[in-house]
């Protein structure tokens, strides 16, 4: 694969003014910041460092910022078709004729797929230039007459997915898997009173979803005594969790953060199904660092509620962090586990 952000380097460095997309799939550290420039995540760990190396940027869920006029566009496509369908009908809304797309990407994820697209939605003409390996370099200009949308899922919408009991979830594009709930989530849901010694809906106690991304463990958990915080790196998470709550009406706060680390300590249960992909790869650091916040989070005498799939090695991971990591089941799909007694 590509250094990607050393040819995003030299896009900076050849264009006066231009807008950066970055997802999960970027690593900040290696993109130099330039005036003139600005950044478009919906990462908010990706906003706060890129902030730290001095970029201009906006954390949001992939909404044009502002009127903010680039010359350039330039986007490492993400693993979500939604998501670069909508990047390139932003890019033909907002920039001028004459102005450039730069795509990124690998062949297996769909660049050249990509770039057939972005041209016809674009109005312009297309160069293709292979960079080693699968990798590739797609450039398209915007014509003085731009193509049909193209088909991005109605990405800012959000949409009801499933009944949770009384109350409804909703989603949308941008949410990882926001399609269905999430079998390993309802394992979770299954196995929780077991877990927790306690009936469901839950009373008066204080909770954290961590990483909760359309509000699903919340909803199936919480009744109107149930205090606590929903949190997600991810805008689109964030936007779908908050409607959710809104609509089911319960006490629940949401919250947008990096793996809880600006949430302070003081929860009675933590319910967590940790990513662990990261782009296109896999990524167990995901999980080691929601482990180590779950237990800075939990109270002493707390209990954190895992589900992983089967492969990830959450005993190993979590025992630096907790005195008790213990196997409630494995279903050969999905892994349940009560993470007690945090280290301190």
């Amino acid at each position: 694969m590509a250094n990607y952000e050393s040819l995003i380097n030299q896009q900076i460095n050849q264009n006066r003014a231009g807008l950066l997309v970055v997802d999960e799939n970027l690593n900040p550290a290696l993109i130099n910041s330039c005036d003139g420039w600005h950044a478009l995540t919906n990462r908010f760990d990706q906003h706060n460092d890129l902030l730290s190396r001095g970029w201009s940027c906006t954390f949001s869920d992939f909404v044009w910022p502002g009127s903010f006029k680039a010359e350039v566009l330039v986007c490492r496509i993400s693993k979500e078709k939604a998501v670069v369908n909508h990047i390139l009908n932003l890019a033909a809304e907002q920039l001028k004729p004459g102005s450039k797309v730069i795509l990124l990407g690998d062949k297996s994820e769909g660049i050249k797929s990509y770039a057939k697209n972005g041209q016809k939605r674009l109005g312009g003409i297309r160069e293709e230039e292979k960079i080693g390996g699968d990798s590739w370099k797609i450039e398209l200009s915007v014509g003085s007459v731009i193509g049909e949308p193209l088909d991005d899922q109605k990405y800012p919408e959000l949409r009801e997915i499933e009944n949770v009991g009384k109350y409804t979830l909703f989603s949308k594009p941008g949410v990882y898997g926001w399609k269905k709930i999430d079998k390993g989530s309802q394992q979770l849901i299954e196995r929780l009173p077991q877990m927790l010694e306690a009936t469901l809906p839950l009373g008066d106690i204080r909770i954290l979803d961590l990483g909760c991304g359309s509000g699903y463990l919340t909803v199936a958990s919480c009744g109107p005594t149930t205090h606590g915080v929903a949190t997600d790196n991810n805008a689109a998470a964030v936007m779908a969790t908050c409607h959710t709550i809104e609509q089911a009406g319960l006490n629940i706060e949401t919250v947008v953060s990096n793996a809880g680390e600006e949430l302070e300590s003081g929860f009675d249960v933590i319910l967590c199904n940790p990513p662990f992909h990261s782009g296109f790869g896999i990524d167990y650091d995901l999980t080691d660092r929601f482990s180590k916040q779950a237990a800075r989070l939990l109270t002493n005498d707390g209990i954190a509620c895992f589900v992983v799939n089967q492969h990830v090695p959450l005993k190993r991971i979590a025992s630096a962090y907790f005195h008790v990591v213990e196997l409630d089941l494995d279903s050969n799909n999905f892994c349940t586990y009560k993470l007690q007694k945090p280290k301190r």
